[in-house]
């Protein structure tokens, strides 16, 4: 049985508005200084600054705009890596100047994107009112005193709230801290990269439709061949398609543990739930391992949800209800909540939580790998990546250029995520059985 698309399916869907340029098919023959695959926000970003710094530049997306996970996310605007990183362990990772750089460009993110939001005129219900990771466990926050202070070192300003002030903000009890991330936010995610597109094309990027087919190297450039008989060439080529790469690169497929996610939105709720329940709108990922997230919609509607242990075809739904009881557990005293729109969707994985930049040949890109912290991340990536293409200058990636490091037994490996779920849900529940004052199992 093949698994539905729910794309159309999803609140974003319902909620945003036609992509108000249009996308003509690629044909014939198209040329261009700089040819990116995969019309989500790191393409989209990619483009955007590109064509503000006057290179031309072709996106190709097979689909819509916003199709993948761009589309179908939460929405939170986070500025911080997958996992809470911090310097030293990323040092280990790429090096201690590199690390320096992402972590910096992580911390900017947020201001970033709402910034380029404000300045090209996007409308996509942008609220920079702060992120929210509360603390189920004492030792989470501890936890979170530590990132407070790694913060400071590095000249970001974090505040670490004390359980009163967690549940004045939150409206669930039993946090024992939370961290509140100043800069952070929410939006809606689809609205968002059609804005991208719509600046990007007022900018001079050409945005087609077109499904690449591979991928060759023609003397000293590029050529991409598409399903439907077009070449586009050029001199640089971007691949940011992410999870859906297909077996368009092989090397990077392998690469990736794609993860996919589930999300539902509830019914709309009454004001005395708004009053009470996230009451400043600050979206909230708290610490469990099985991470509990929660934000309210434009429409006010509750969104929330998470990964999967089983993941076929009918875990859409099974997902959405397993949620909505979960959430019941957590919030006491909500009224009868309701499935409005259950979707799904698949983000790419890296096994260590950072990005990549990977070269698969001289000219030849795949950034990838923001591991569900990709709003914010991909906003400011696609500007730097930019700045480098346009420059040349290396010191304007916060990454190291490297070759994919495909993963041994890679048909077993991508189960891996649905495993990691299982045993995170194991030991939440052993943190509630065992830790003094954690919250309850859910």
């Amino acid at each position: 049985m093949r698994r539905p698309d729910t794309f159309e399916r999803s609140l974003w869907s319902a909620i945003t508005p036609p992509l108000a340029v249009p996308m003509s098919p690629a044909q014939g023959e198209v040329r261009a200084d700089v040819a990116i695959v995969g019309g989500g926000y790191l393409g989209l970003s990619t483009a955007l600054h590109l064509a503000e710094r006057g290179v031309s530049v072709v996106l190709l997306e097979a689909r819509v705009i916003g199709h993948g996970a761009s589309g179908r996310n939460t929405g939170f605007v986070v500025p911080a890596l997958k996992g809470g990183l911090g310097l030293e362990p990323v040092s280990a990772l790429i090096g201690a100047d590199n690390a320096e750089r992402l972590l910096h460009l992580v911390a900017e993110a947020a201001d970033t994107l709402f910034g380029l939001v404000q300045r090209v005129g996007i409308s996509c219900d942008a609220e920079q009112n702060g992120w929210l990771q509360p603390a189920p466990t004492l030792a989470d926050a501890r936890r979170i005193d530590g990132q407070v202070r790694e913060a400071a070192r590095l000249g970001r300003t974090l505040r670490a709230l004390d359980a009163a002030e967690t549940l004045r903000l939150t409206g669930v009890p039993g946090y024992h801290a939370a961290l509140l991330v100043p800069s952070g936010g929410q939006l809606n995610p689809l609205a968002y990269a059609r804005g991208l597109a719509v600046a990007a094309t007022a900018r001079g990027a050409r945005l087609l439709t077109a499904e690449v087919a591979a991928i060759e190297r023609d003397g000293a450039t590029w050529r991409l061949r598409t399903t439907g008989g077009a070449t586009i060439t050029a001199d640089t080529a971007v691949l940011t398609t992410n999870a859906l790469v297909g077996q368009l690169m092989p090397a990077v497929q392998r690469s990736l543990l794609p993860t996919r996610g589930y999300q539902v939105a509830t019914q709309v709720l009454d004001p005395a739930v708004r009053a009470r329940l996230l009451p400043q709108r600050q979206p909230l990922a708290d610490l469990r391992n099985h991470q509990y997230a929660l934000r309210w919609s434009p429409d006010n509607r509750l969104v929330t949800g998470g990964g999967a242990v089983i993941n076929n075809p009918g875990s859409t739904p099974r997902m959405g209800r397993y949620f909505l009881e979960r959430l019941a557990r957590v919030v006491p005293d909500l009224p009868r909540l309701e499935a409005a729109y259950v979707w799904d969707g698949v983000i790419a994985g890296t096994g260590d939580f950072l990005p990549r930049l990977w070269s698969l040949g001289p000219g030849l890109y795949a950034p990838i790998g923001c591991n569900g912290r990709g709003v914010a991340l991909t906003t400011t990536l696609g500007r730097a990546i930019a700045n480098f293409l346009h420059s040349g200058d290396t010191a304007a990636l916060p990454l190291p250029v490297t070759a994919p490091h495909p993963w041994r037994l890679h048909g077993l490996m991508r189960f891996a995520p649905s495993a990691w779920v299982a045993r995170a849900r194991v030991r939440d529940w052993r943190a509630a059985r065992s830790a003094t004052g954690a919250l309850p199992t859910v």
